[in-house]
């Protein structure tokens, strides 16, 4: 580490993550193991649990993280990409790091690396685990950026995985097929322990690499399930679930109203109950009732406007929001170059009015190019705006907005909430 480096502030260190690697991704693991193991951080508390998946891998992270932090247990969390901040991506018992303990991560991270070239996810995930070894921890949760079998996080010894959901999605580092996509985020499996797999009738594939890895299979609808699932918008008096306690015993299990996918909370729950860390029926109660996830269903009111906030990006999670709402009045779409906008569209709530916006990130697409795709599948578009600012000016007086398509969508639309007076609903 040069000298000058000492003194770098957060942006001055992400702008030099992001400089230091030929590619953005670089799949692989030989990399991120070496310095790892400089850093000895392969095992950054004693209980760690990786949640890998398609759709719904912030969701169980949060409701994991949140129902060990509820049996009095300290715990780190991991996750990306970040919507507002960096410092988003690494917590401890639901506090941010902070931009000193976050500059010294990735000060150490880079004495370890020496000459070994990382990616910006890389590094970021080295310099997490560090911090988290440092720390007086009881679990990480620790949530797979892309993939699995080759994402930086899995170089870590893992007590237990999850895999959320298998769709297709990122076809160009994982494969074009289901049963490929399965074997790359089920290798996450560690031999002697359990990955729980939240997918539906999952793709044999998931199963025989689980297996194959010396894993044991805990499937969805086979080892837990959901009983009862009523949408809000069916007026919903609560969930039926069941899993299987460590002891092999089917418990049964009521919950109330949650603002999170019921799948989500049906493979928590069973993750945790088979390492033997779930807590009684009413801290679950309370836990699941009152869990909020940024970016993930994210209602604001003013005056006669809602506008809802959602990251989904592909088919599958647009099919979730659906189950939410059947219809909004209007729909603000900004989506990533290597996204399937026709999947996207035929999936989300049908709405009256459909607006598409610029993305000014890397894979960014133009308010142009998601019109153009948007047209091609057969909806109408009303508006094409080259910033959500702009979009948002012209969302209806009264109803129901949808704001979708992208973590970068929801960094947008919520970062001009802020300066509003929406309340949070």
């Amino acid at each position: 580490m040069s000298s000058n480096q000492s003194g770098w502030s957060v942006d001055e260190w992400l702008e030099y993550l992001e400089a230091i690697h030929p590619t953005e991704i670089d799949m692989g693991l030989e990399r991120t193991v070496g310095v790892a193991q400089k850093l000895g951080c392969l095992r950054p508390a004693p209980l760690v649990i990786l949640v890998g998946g398609t759709n719904g891998k912030g969701t169980t992270s949060a409701l994991i993280a949140a129902l060990l932090r509820a049996q009095g247990l300290r715990v780190g969390v991991y996750n990306s990409p970040h919507i507002h901040r960096y410092n988003e991506r690494v917590s401890v018992d639901d506090e941010l790091i902070s931009d000193a303990d976050l500059c010294r991560s990735f000060a150490v991270t880079e004495i370890a690396r020496a000459e070994t070239s990382l990616t910006y996810f890389e590094f970021g995930t080295l310099a997490a685990l560090w911090h988290f070894a440092q720390q007086p921890l009881d679990a990480v949760v620790l949530e797979i950026g892309l993939g699995g079998r080759l994402d930086a996080v899995n170089v870590v010894d893992a007590d237990i995985s999850v895999v959320t959901s298998i769709g297709v999605d990122h076809q160009a580092w994982l494969g074009d097929t289901v049963e490929q996509i399965a074997y790359e985020k089920c290798s996450i499996a560690r031999e002697g322990r359990w990955l729980v797999c939240g997918q539906p009738d999952a793709p044999v594939a998931a199963k025989e690499t689980t297996e194959s890895l010396g894993g044991l299979w805990c499937a969805r609808d086979r080892q837990f399930g959901i009983e009862q699932e009523i949408g809000p918008a069916q007026n919903a008096t609560g969930l039926a679930l069941w899993y299987t306690a460590q002891t092999g015993e089917r418990v049964e299990l009521k919950l109330p109203v949650a603002k999170i996918p019921y799948h989500n909370v049906a493979t928590a729950i069973q993750a945790l109950a088979l390492i033997e860390h779930l807590p009684s029926p009413g801290v679950i109660a309370g836990v699941v009732s009152t869990l909020r996830v940024p970016g993930r269903w994210q209602s604001f009111q003013r005056g006669r406007q809602t506008l809802v906030l959602d990251v989904a990006h592909n088919p599958q999670a647009a099919a979730y929001l659906r189950t939410q709402v059947p219809h909004v009045d209007c729909l603000i779409l900004g989506m990533l170059a290597d996204k399937d906008v026709a999947g996207v569209m035929a999936a989300l709530p049908a709405a009256d009015r459909i607006y598409t916006v610029s993305l000014d990130c890397w894979r960014g697409r133009s308010a142009e190019q998601t019109a153009a795709d948007v047209l091609a599948a057969g909806f109408e578009v009303a508006g094409q705006f080259a910033s959500m600012r702009e979009a948002l000016t012209v969302m209806p007086s009264e109803g129901v907005t949808l704001a979708a398509g992208s973590f970068y969508t929801v960094e947008a639309a919520s970062e001009l909430i802020n300066e509003g007076e929406w309340n949070s609903i």
